[in-house]
């Protein structure tokens, strides 16, 4: 009875000592939380070329080293361009076209909330414009140093999170499995699902936004090539980035652009000709119709499946930046996968009881 006494002891003095461990890492590294769920983004966007090449027999180090060259690097490059094309178009917008766009949508007066002059949509530059001190130049320039370096060290230290979880999935999964749950129990069962799941939604529904960002911005250009004089689509590539991304609203995501942009090619087209009214039924023809019926049948459901709600994986995108800043639109999906696995899963068995 006393050595059962002593071995319960020293388990517990071990749960414990791992507890307050547990704790002071997450209290820690909590700072690092975005970037290493950033990471295991990446790892499951690679994932897929990674297992390609380990089945041509290369060893663990190279698969990790070709997969970070060719797929990690290059998409976070594509990630950063996207992001600076998108900040440059918006900076570069003359205050003419927010007038006209603003015209546009509210036509009935502009809420008090929207911004209309250049004071309100660029208080930097007004700001920076009224103080240009070499102190200002100085203090502005040593802040924008700061923060790319500490960009630059997290991403760094993001890319080697994720090189590292390619090279070492199998040794990881193994050891999970036998070690820690045990191999065909419900714990690895319910992880075995996580892992579809994250893939399902971090890899296929991210390279569905892709590819409608690729095809959006090749089709405004071709519109464009076509348009009547002084009647074009604005800020194409911008413009594309926000399709894509809205396309993460099911159903009327889309639409919601496309009809914006047919309303502001409508105004302008009355303002030069009404003739030119046929480019905005064109625009819609071709977006609204064509497009989207081709992203609905052979886009979507190729690349992205059917194994989550649409409207799911709507609320994980939208809430999660909300709640968590801007790594909750990883952080965000993330937990959707795990809270709707659970209920899928695992409480029906506890609700009725159900051990096996």
């Amino acid at each position: 009875m006393d050595s059962d006494d002593g071995f319960i002891d020293k388990r517990l003095s071990w749960w414990i000592f791992g507890l307050v461990l547990a704790t002071i890492l997450v209290y820690t590294l909590r700072g690092y939380l975005g970037w290493a769920v950033f990471g295991v983004f990446l790892y499951y966007v690679a994932r897929p070329v990674a297992r390609q090449l380990r089945q041509r027999g290369l060893s663990e180090s190279t698969v990790a080293v070709i997969t970070l060259g060719l797929v990690i690097l290059p998409f976070v490059g594509i990630l950063i361009v996207l992001a600076s094309i998108a900040i440059v178009q918006l900076a570069t917008l003359e205050a003419t076209d927010f007038e006209r766009i603003v015209e546009a949508l509210f036509p009935d007066g502009v809420p008090d909330t929207v911004p209309t002059t250049e004071e309100e949509v660029y208080p930097f530059v007004e700001d920076f414009a009224t103080d240009p001190t070499v102190g200002s130049v100085i203090e502005r320039g040593s802040d924008v140093l700061g923060a790319f370096v500490t960009a630059a060290y997290n991403l760094f230290i993001m890319l080697l999170f994720a090189f590292f979880l390619v090279r070492d999935e199998r040794r990881l999964a193994k050891w999970f499995r036998v070690e820690i749950v045990g191999e065909r129990t419900r714990v690895d069962e319910f992880a075995r699902a996580i892992d579809k799941g994250l893939s399902s939604v971090f890899f296929g529904y991210t390279l569905t936004i892709f590819a409608i960002m690729v095809l959006a911005g090749i089709i405004y250009t071709l519109l464009n090539a076509i348009a009547p004089p002084g009647l074009a689509i604005p800020q194409v590539l911008l413009l594309a980035i926000v399709t894509g991304l809205a396309s993460a609203i099911p159903l009327i995501g889309r639409s919601i652009v496309y009809a914006a942009v047919v309303i502001y090619l409508a105004v302008m087209a009355i303002q030069i000709d009404l003739v030119a009214l046929w480019f905005p039924v064109a625009f819609y023809i071709v977006m609204g119709l064509f497009f989207d019926n081709i992203i609905r049948t052979y886009v979507r459901p190729s690349l992205s499946g059917r194994m989550f709600p649409t409207g799911l994986v709507l609320f994980a995108y939208i809430l999660g930046p909300l709640a968590f800043g801007w790594y909750g639109i990883f952080l965000g999906p993330l937990l959707m996968v795990v809270a709707t696995l659970f209920v899928q899963m695992e409480l029906p068995r506890l609700l009725h009881g159900d051990a096996n």
